[in-house]
């Protein structure tokens, strides 16, 4: 499982790369690659939700580890675009942890589960 404090960390070192309604794409700067929680994630869940939960809303993920980038391909009438842009481009722990919890409701996702 992912946690918060790590989630936290590590989204100094992602950025949006491009997002269209329907599509993002994540850019990952070697402190997100080089991690060893996210590392064993991967290796367990891929790059995905947490095996056996499922993620409405999100139609399909792609890794490209020579660009480090991760296209995110999602149903823009479940997921509010701007929501999911803002999560990455906030700047606040307090404001990223309260959108984190909106699309966590908005899909119907235990964040708590894939967070502990």
């Amino acid at each position: 499982m992912m946690d918060l404090d790590l989630l936290l960390g590590i989204r100094s070192h992602i950025s949006i790369g491009g997002h269209t309604p329907g599509r993002l794409r994540l850019k990952f700067g070697l402190g997100v690659v080089r991690n060893e929680k996210v590392i064993e994630y991967v290796k367990v869940n891929g790059f995905g939700p947490p095996k056996g939960q499922d993620m409405p809303g999100i139609t399909k993920t792609r890794f490209n580890p020579i660009t480090r980038s991760m296209t995110v391909e999602y149903d823009r009438k479940v997921i509010r675009p701007e929501l999911l842009h803002k999560l990455f481009v906030c700047k606040d722990e307090t404001e990223f942890e309260s959108i984190a919890q909106q699309l966590a409701e908005t899909v119907d996702f235990d964040i708590e589960a894939f967070c502990n």
